[in-house]
């Protein structure tokens, strides 16, 4: 079975800008034996280079809007400390409104919103969704009651919906195989950065501009967010890729855009295709979706506890200070960051995500039991919460995998990581409500029991995910050819194979004719 492609390199008359440059001989490149960091040794300098304006223009993009979006959502909560509770009047559970609205909006905006992105041009569609974006919150400082903040926390949502699904979609698009993982890790540790430095701002604003031409600290919270933004959308216009397979963008020579193509098709990767009825049977008639989205949902529901807020309140019930409350939690995060940052490299460079899918699974179902038993020693508390933030690692790994298995369909690949996001976190949001309510602090007595169900299910479903993706890459390489003696241990740890080689080893198609 194969797509087609429109646009093959080989299809390519030679252009103005010289011809390709910088390719090995056929089947030149091996399995890499020693460790790399960022390229794979025997690299072209060309491809270096390439790889370097992709790394400056999309990858830098992605990771500082990110950074913008996850910053505003944590400034909602800073907000709500800083005086906007006692200047809007509210002590029912506006906060909770608040919050439930922006995911509301937030959760169904996705899919729409990655379908758009296969459908317009990115260059201009995410810069426009960015300033759409940084008016609502701009506005936020101009509310006066609770209502106008619940239909503008909607509108943020929605137009936020075409952040994180968005740009992973993005990066799976310019990038090889063996570079996603390392590079959504990226992505995701710039948000998990937004996190911990969102409270520094809020206290920086609060001691500086509170009271500044009569605007109260919250509200200037908002204006700075505002400002933030601005630059992202001027970013965006000039720095985001044109599409690949119709022009190439200002600072990529053709011959580099050739090389781009022919990146992608050593791992199958196909351009867009038909977005009709088909889509549908594509999406749902595959196991992609299934498979994914329930792995991306059990991470989830693992995810909900334990976290840094559960942490924060189990310090301050504690009697921990002040300070300590909101900076001991922060090491979750530094360790989020730190083995987000590992894994991906290590991945990347072994070729397989199963060592570092088992070494986050062991983490937090020790994590839950420790949790669970609760009368343990300090120490042995702060361990538990600690190893938990390694769950955060398994965002960029479960993506950058439905990244290979969909690379053959590129509307089946959008629909998959939007779903895999919309559901995972409808499914978090219902579950942190029924086993992690606040009144229930610090024990958490259900919340734990919970999560240690399902890191045990997330677990179990792990081989699950092995068997569905090791089947498609034989099913992959039988088509490519590849001698069955060979298939065996090739699928076991696969490896992107050489751009210009002529063995494709790396299966990323579906079991079904398109």
């Amino acid at each position: 079975m194969r797509f087609r492609n429109p646009t093959r390199v080989s299809d390519v008359p030679p252009t103005a800008d010289g011809p390709l440059e910088g390719a090995p001989e056929p089947n030149s490149a091996s399995k890499p034996t020693r460790f790399f960091l960022w390229t794979r040794p025997g690299t072209s300098h060309q491809e270096k280079k390439l790889v370097q304006k992709l790394d400056l223009c999309v990858l830098t993009f992605c990771c500082l809007t990110f950074f913008a979006k996850d910053l505003d959502r944590n400034n909602i909560n800073n907000a709500f400390v800083s005086g906007m509770k006692e200047d809007l009047g509210l002590y029912g559970n506006e906060l909770n409104w608040l919050i439930t609205f922006f995911q509301v909006g937030y959760i169904t905006g996705q899919i729409p919103a990655n379908i758009l992105l296969t459908k317009l041009p990115p260059r201009y569609y995410l810069p426009a969704a960015e300033f759409l974006w940084s008016i609502f919150v701009l506005f936020l400082y101009k509310c006066n009651n609770i209502h106008q903040m619940y239909a503008l926390r909607f509108c943020i949502g929605f137009v936020e919906a075409a952040s994180w699904p968005c740009l992973h979609f993005m990066i799976g698009t310019w990038y090889r195989n063996h570079e996603i993982n390392k590079r959504s890790g990226i992505l995701t540790a710039a948000g998990i950065a937004a996190t911990m430095f969102s409270g520094y701002i809020q206290a920086g604003i609060y001691v500086h501009m509170d009271g500044h031409l009569g605007l109260r600290g919250w509200r200037w919270l908002f204006i700075v967010d505002f400002l933030i933004t601005c630059p992202m959308v001027f970013i965006g216009l000039v720095f985001i890729p044109d599409s690949l397979y119709k022009k190439k963008s200002w600072w990529m020579t053709e011959p580099e855009r050739q090389l781009c193509i022919k990146r992608l098709e050593a791992d199958n990767r196909e351009p867009l295709g038909k977005f009709d009825r088909t889509l549908f049977q594509r999406v749902f008639g595959r196991w992609h979706w299934w498979i994914m989205v329930t792995w991306f949902s059990l991470m989830y529901f693992t995810y909900q506890a334990p976290t840094t807020s559960t942490m924060a309140l189990w310090l301050k019930a504690d009697h921990y200070s002040v300070p300590d409350v909101n900076n001991l939690p922060t090491v979750y995060s530094a360790i989020s960051i730190v083995w987000m940052l590992f894994s991906g490299v290590y991945n990347d460079w072994r070729g397989s995500r199963w060592e570092s899918v088992a070494v986050i699974c062991v983490c937090n179902i020790v994590s839950e039991a420790i949790l669970v038993a609760w009368d343990v020693s300090k120490p042995a508390k702060f361990f538990a919460f600690y190893i938990a933030g390694t769950i955060q690692s398994l965002f960029p790994i479960i993506i950058s995998a439905v990244h290979e298995a969909c690379s053959a369909d590129a509307e089946e690949r959008a629909i998959t990581i939007a779903s895999c996001n919309s559901i995972g976190l409808a499914h978090g949001t219902w579950w942190n409500q029924v086993f992690v309510p606040t009144i229930e602090a610090p024990r958490f007595y259900r919340g734990y029991r919970a999560g240690l169900g399902a890191s045990l299910a997330m677990t179990a479903w792990t081989p699950v995910v092995w068997f569905f993706t090791r089947r498609q890459r034989l099913e992959q390489q039988k088509l490519d050819g590849v001698p069955e003696s060979q298939r065996e241990s090739q699928a076991s740890l696969p490896e992107a194979p050489d751009v210009y080689g002529e063995s494709k080893n790396v299966g990323a198609i579906g079991i079904h004719e398109k």
